[in-house]
């Protein structure tokens, strides 16, 4: 959220170790489209935690819920959810965005689970 451009070398840094070139780009660039759309229909403050820190803020928790509705495909959820997070009566550029980034975080968190997790199933 602060626009600092080493924060996002660090992202792409670190995407392109865990999931290589392509793929890792294509997740940062997944999550940038969120980002931009959040700052765009947000119209109050967002409060965050730094990327070192280990605890999460409540509007951290409200997005990590909002991509997880988009990725159990309640679209319904989603919609609604964006416009609660921005504070609008609806969100169409955020839901647009995480609808997008669907695809591209299903594909990271299957490469990236736990081979010996019993039915693949992780806590984010």
């Amino acid at each position: 959220m602060t626009s600092d451009v080493a924060c996002w070398n660090a992202a792409f840094d670190g995407a392109e170790q865990l999931l290589g070139p392509a793929d890792g780009c294509r997740f940062v660039a997944s999550v940038v489209a969120i980002v931009r759309a959040l700052r765009a229909e947000r119209e109050d403050d967002w409060s965050f935690m730094p990327a070192s820190c280990c605890r999460v803020t409540g509007h951290e928790c409200a997005l990590v819920a909002l991509i997880g509705r988009a990725r159990r495909r309640l679209w319904a959820d989603l919609e609604e959810a964006a416009a609660a997070i921005t504070g609008r009566e609806a969100a169409p550029r955020l839901v647009a965005a995480v609808r997008a980034a669907v695809a591209t975080l299903d594909e990271a968190a299957e490469r990236l689970a736990p081979t010996g997790c019993p039915n693949r199933v992780v806590l984010h």
